[in-house]
């Protein structure tokens, strides 16, 4: 994929809307506020004059990313361009809180919460129904990596943040549409460990179903030292940092 200057941010988030529970499809702002992708295109639908925009819209940019992924390339390009459209409408300050809420009032869930298959390199398989995500706690030394999502027609849709983790993944909130670049770091309390992203880049991949997750090789960072019930773990890239928690138990680096 060509790098871009301001990359595509995509994941999922859920807010309480009174007695019930919206998980959908957003797409970070320059604002930092979260877009609602599919009420926002319904809008833009409705505008343009189509008949039926809620329901056309869940079927050009639905409120889950996994369709979303199994719509392909097409259905990617019109999630851009919707979230391009938001974006503008946010800058001119008049996007309502209900379609771009503020991501301290919503609950950030793992960018797939049911990939549709989650791998290691080597091809084994890791339990897809168990993935959790940020604010996490580990039971386990942290080794984290990237994992790359599968899109419709067997390409790569983008990159997010990945630990494995308890026989499945930790995966972070975003999906970025392109190679990130620069570095990975892994930090708790004054420790702080980091390497270039670019050891990564250019790996062959295998065929991915539209939705799955493969876990990229774990790049060598040296181990953290024990960490104390509780304490907090921080794993970032330059388009996310994913906070996470040391267990009850906390974590000890002999322990694999």
């Amino acid at each position: 994929m060509k790098r871009r200057t301001e990359p595509v941010l995509l994941g999922t988030a859920a807010w309480t809307e009174g007695p019930l529970e919206r998980r959908t499809l957003v797409g970070r702002l320059a604002s930092g506020r979260l877009a609602d992708l599919n009420r926002i295109e319904a809008i833009r639908l409705r505008k343009l004059g189509e008949g039926d925009p809620e329901r056309l819209a869940e079927a050009l940019v639905p409120a889950s990313l996994r369709l979303l992924l199994e719509g392909g390339a097409r259905a990617l390009g019109r999630a851009k361009q919707t979230l391009a459209y938001a974006e503008k409408w946010d800058r001119r300050g008049t996007l309502p809180e209900a379609l771009a809420p503020r991501p301290e009032t919503v609950a950030l869930l793992p960018c797939l919460t049911r990939p549709s298959g989650l791998h290691r390199a080597d091809g084994s398989a890791l339990d897809r129904f168990r993935v959790r995500g940020p604010g996490a706690e580990l039971m386990e030394p942290p080794r984290p990596g990237l994992a790359a999502l599968g899109l419709a027609g067997g390409g790569v849709a983008g990159y997010c943040l990945a630990l494995e983790e308890g026989g499945s993944a930790l995966l972070g909130t975003w999906m970025v549409d392109a190679w990130p670049g620069g570095s990975l770091e892994l930090r708790a309390g004054t420790a702080r460990r980091s390497t270039p992203l670019g050891v990564l880049e250019g790996l062959e991949l295998p065929h991915l179903r539209p939705g799955e997750v493969l876990l990229l090789p774990t790049p060598k960072l040296k181990p953290l030292q024990e960490l104390l019930p509780g304490a907090e773990v921080l794993v970032g890239a330059a388009f996310e940092t994913l906070v996470l928690r040391a267990g009850p138990e906390g974590i000890h680096p002999t322990v694999h």
